[in-house]
């Protein structure tokens, strides 16, 4: 698929197949959160990729009670630095860029901005000075959802200033 056409059919999935991801595929997927652009190329951030079913299933409460948290192949915490300039921007770009990878492969994705941040990070054992931004579900769709509406571009972009 093309950049643009991977963009157009991208979703925000919330039902999953029980199937794993092959290592080697989501090994591809992260190394596409890698090459994401960063300021002054610092890389201000980690991830945290849970695969095993039990810590899935313990994120559930942990996020809002999301329970295709639990169902995804995989749970991935964008961790970043808070004190380092645009960590958080950083980490989103990197996100992003896993969630454009994996409707490429064809696979699904919903961002998880919904959580308990001090639990969450308890949870993934993630030190103190650091901060989980978000987390993105990510497996095999099992729902094909429309596309959503969105607002039309004059009211998105303007040209030269604000007013």
């Amino acid at each position: 698929m093309d950049v643009t056409t991977t963009i157009q059919k991208r979703r925000s999935i919330r039902k999953y197949k029980n199937k794993e991801i092959p290592k080697d595929l989501l090994m591809q997927i992260l190394e596409m959160a890698r090459l994401a652009p960063s300021g002054a190329n610092r890389q201000p951030w980690q991830l945290v990729v849970v695969t095993d079913a039990e810590k899935k299933k313990a994120l559930v409460p942990i996020c809002k009670e999301q329970k295709f948290v639990g169902e995804c192949s995989a749970f991935i915490a964008g961790i970043d630095d808070p004190t380092q300039k645009w960590a958080r921007v950083d980490v989103a770009i990197a996100m992003e860029h896993i969630a454009l990878a994996a409707a490429d492969k064809g696979l699904g994705t919903c961002w998880i901005g919904a959580f308990d941040q001090e639990k969450l990070q308890a949870a993934l054992g993630v030190p103190v000075g650091k901060a989980v931004t978000v987390g993105m579900v990510l497996g095999y769709p099992d729902e094909a959802p429309e596309a959503r509406t969105r607002k039309p571009m004059s009211e998105l972009v303007r040209w030269e200033s604000y007013a």
